[in-house]
């Protein structure tokens, strides 16, 4: 009779290893809110699925132990977990970290919403390894039991309603021809719990002796709506696209060359927008209306000063702090915008594309045109380490041509290097440059790291009631860590540029 017995329990202790732990709960998940990204769609799908579903906290953290064996889809809900078993699906943790301890085998992913993954050298997870910091959500339980995940993004809101930001309120401060410093000081008042902001700022601009007031509001009706609200005096650009204004600040201390041109304007501007999200993409749709009061800023032809710079003295000034602005019309250019952006993101590959559009119902000198700019980006891997990058800007005008003050420019630096600065203008501009990189990575220098060359072409042109033919540069860049050395030359003229610096910009 014992030796029946002892086959029977070994069959059950077998049978007790393959079932779900006692605390597995067969319990309905509602989730008022994906968020971004695909690991809550990953979530759902599980949830639809077979699936064994934990609770835990911090007092009393799930471990999924080892030699034991889960048929489906583990879901721990409210804290970390440690997993050695064998898992034949997904792990999914929410509002926590998940452990992976020597032994584990998981057949599908292993994710982290709201908490790292932290991976074993002995064990295997088929599927890929997620973690995911942005974003958590908040567990709750209904009367009749249904379990409610919400939403909860994971940045530290400060809910003073009273703040300076930055030091003391002094925001980080720019350096242009036009304006010499600007330097914006104020405080940023937060109601509904940070949802709605409100900066009051008062900017000082060296060059022109002014202060200039502005009030930005800012207000988050959901996650996906947003409002967004801008009055006050400033120094715009319609060249901002080139670099962004860290690396026009620095160029223009260093050596005056402001790859900007400038006007002034009395702007009020506000949008609505709302996001749509899929697991890979989001599309980002807005609307609103702009009215502004323009006139021109110097430097003008008759120049004699200007901010200081490092190296730009002598006949150099003229070329590049002294350059003056293109003048623009007095008078408001009351307008309807809409704007749209898609960004895609999937398997090493990255897709970004803009497009805001203007539409005045109001121009100096009664001209009626609708403006449309663009912008894009992607890139994607070729072969082991090589990679391609490719970006564009655009600029169509229909019906009569625009004001000044909606013209474009490109040339020089951070466009076609071999042309002069800003040489090109206009209400139409198109603008490309696609870059082949091939990573070197049999050559290893101490400190420096492997050197990586670029192969680059660069096309564009800008014009006045039509699109002229398009330049063209070609050559490519050698670069280790910062260092860079670029060649470029102009097919047509065969005029060359040679320039050494540091990787701060494309």
């Amino acid at each position: 009779m014992r030796r029946a017995i002892a086959p029977l329990r070994l069959l059950a202790a077998l049978a007790v290893l393959c079932l779900p732990a006692p605390s597995a709960r067969a319990q309905t998940v509602e989730i008022t809110d994906l968020g971004p990204g695909r690991a809550g769609r990953w979530l759902r799908d599980d949830l639809r699925a077979p699936h064994v579903l934990l609770r835990s906290d911090s007092a009393n953290p799930i471990a999924l132990r080892r030699d034991t064996t889960y048929t489906s889809t583990v879901i721990v809900l409210g804290g970390p977990a440690t997993v050695a078993s064998n898992v034949h699906g997904d792990v999914v943790v929410v509002g926590g970290d998940l452990y992976l301890h020597p032994g584990v085998e998981i057949s599908g992913r292993a994710i982290a919403i709201g908490g790292g993954v932290y991976e074993t050298s002995l064990g295997h997870v088929r599927g890929g390894i997620y973690p995911n910091r942005d974003f958590t959500y908040r567990i709750t339980t209904r009367p009749d039991g249904t379990i409610v995940l919400e939403y909860q993004p994971l940045e530290l809101r400060d809910l003073r309603v009273v703040t300076l930001p930055g030091l003391y309120g002094v925001r980080i401060p720019s350096y242009d021809r036009s304006d010499g410093l600007s330097l914006p000081f104020g405080p940023t008042f937060s109601f509904d719990t940070a949802r709605i902001e409100v900066d009051a700022l008062a900017t000082y601009r060296s060059q022109l002796g002014a202060v200039d007031p502005s009030v930005n509001v800012r207000a988050s009706i959901g996650r996906r709506l947003t409002v967004d609200a801008v009055a006050g005096r400033m120094t715009p650009s319609n060249d901002r696209w080139i670099y962004s204004d860290f690396v026009n600040s620095l160029m223009t201390i260093a050596t005056g060359s402001d790859t900007r041109n400038y006007y002034r304007a009395d702007r009020a501007d506000a949008r609505v927008a709302y996001r749509f999200e899929s697991a890979v993409s989001t599309l980002t749709l807005s609307m609103g209306a702009r009215d502004e009061r323009a006139w021109s800023v110097r430097p003008d032809s008759g120049a004699t000063g200007g901010p200081w710079t490092l190296f730009s003295r002598g006949d150099a000034e003229r070329e590049h702090r002294l350059r003056p602005n293109p003048r623009v019309v007095d008078g408001t250019i009351a307008s309807a915008l809409g704007g749209a952006r898609f960004e895609w993101s999937d398997q090493g590959v990255t897709l970004a594309v803009g497009a805001d559009v203007e539409a005045p119902w109001s121009v100096p000198g009664d001209g009626r045109f609708v403006q449309t700019t663009i912008d894009g980006s992607t890139a994607f891997p070729t072969f082991g380490t090589q990679s391609v990058q490719i970006e564009s800007h655009a600029v169509l005008t229909a019906g009569d041509t625009a004001p000044p003050q909606r013209f474009a420019y490109l040339g020089g630096s951070g466009t076609l290097p071999t042309f002069e600065l800003l040489e090109f203008g206009g209400d139409h501009l198109f603008w490309a440059e696609g870059r082949y990189i091939i990573p070197i990575d049999r050559v290893q220098i101490r400190v420096l790291g492997s050197p990586t060359l670029t192969l680059r072409y660069i096309t564009g042109a800008a014009g006045i009631g039509h699109l002229p033919s398009l330049e063209q540069n070609v050559g490519g860049r050698l670069a280790i860590s910062i260092l860079r050395l670029d060649y470029l030359v102009d097919p047509a003229s065969r005029r060359s540029r040679t320039s050494i610096g540091v990787s701060l910009f494309r």
